[in-house]
């Protein structure tokens, strides 16, 4: 299977190339510039000449470097155009995703952010890269990896646990690899998540819920979070203030941690690896 990947330049985008390339032939990558001069020729032309079996397109909702509709459609003259979206719960997408469907942009629109009620085609959760992730001896007792942010409710709550002891936080930054990302996982006994969409109006499944399955962590996740939608119960704790996780972090037994942790790797390793998610989206277009 021949895939295209055209995407925008984040670390988010590369990661999910990366989880194709882990069960299937490695795609063509073609980046383009959000704040940039519109570029469609070179992902048509690009198109035209590998001749790919699917094309993704990972995207966002403004700037001035998007693809115009005119181009999705030129590019179904080669193959199957899927429109992979990561923050579909979240309002400002709903526009986008819908002006997509009216003008027939592509063939399948896809949430990955395991948000049910989306205006999208299928929805599942995010495709990982499970390689990196390993049985190693759990060193921290309660750890979180990613990009905090400032002035919100999840750099609030991240801030506040590390203040008082009960997290340890590695910051993203630049140099980051995702290996350095997987290894420090590979270390927590318990990782703290937060399911905030963007806009902090809605929930969502991040792809750190199913890292924290492949790394063998017990998941402490925001109670408002969809993920019993997608889970069995006791896979995961539940928090919904500082309070609340402090305590959690503190006071339970490691019987009771390695109980969430099994319960949550057993699930995602039967039924999301990235060979079956993209495998299932595959499907939806004809192809397997």
């Amino acid at each position: 299977m021949k895939a295209l990947f055209i995407t925008t330049t984040s670390n988010d985008c590369f990661n999910h190339v990366r989880a194709w390339n882990s069960c299937f032939l490695p795609a063509i990558h073609h980046t383009f510039d959000l704040k940039a001069i519109r570029n469609d020729w070179q992902a048509v032309e690009i198109a035209q000449e590998e001749q790919p079996d699917i094309i993704f397109y990972i995207g966002a909702t403004d700037g001035p470097g998007i693809p115009r509709f005119e181009t999705f459609c030129e590019l179904q003259k080669t193959a199957p155009i899927i429109n992979l979206c990561s923050d579909a719960a979240d309002w400002p997408w709903h526009k986008t995703l819908e002006l997509y469907e009216r003008q027939k942009c592509f063939n399948l629109q896809v949430s990955i952010d395991g948000a049910l009620k989306t205006p999208v085609d299928f929805v599942t959760l995010t495709p990982i890269d499970a390689r990196p992730f390993k049985v190693m001896p759990k060193n921290i007792r309660c750890g979180f990896s990613g990009t905090v942010g400032m002035h919100n409710s999840r750099s609030e709550m991240i801030n506040s646990l590390e203040w008082f002891g009960k997290l340890f936080v590695r910051r993203r930054e630049r140099g980051d690899n995702y290996e350095d990302h997987a290894y420090f996982m590979n270390q927590c006994q318990i990782l703290f998540n937060t399911s905030w969409t963007g806009t902090e109006d809605t929930h969502h499944i991040k792809g750190r819920v199913l890292e924290s399955g492949f790394a063998g962590c017990a998941l402490l996740e925001h109670e408002d979070s969809p993920v019993a939608e997608w889970f069995p119960k006791g896979s995961w704790f539940s928090w919904k203030t500082p309070k609340d996780a402090a305590e959690i972090i503190h006071d339970a037994s490691d019987e009771e941690i390695n109980s969430v942790a099994n319960a949550l790797s057993q699930t995602v390793k039967e039924n999301f690896t990235a060979k079956q998610i993209y495998g299932e989206i595959l499907a939806h277009v004809g192809l397997t």
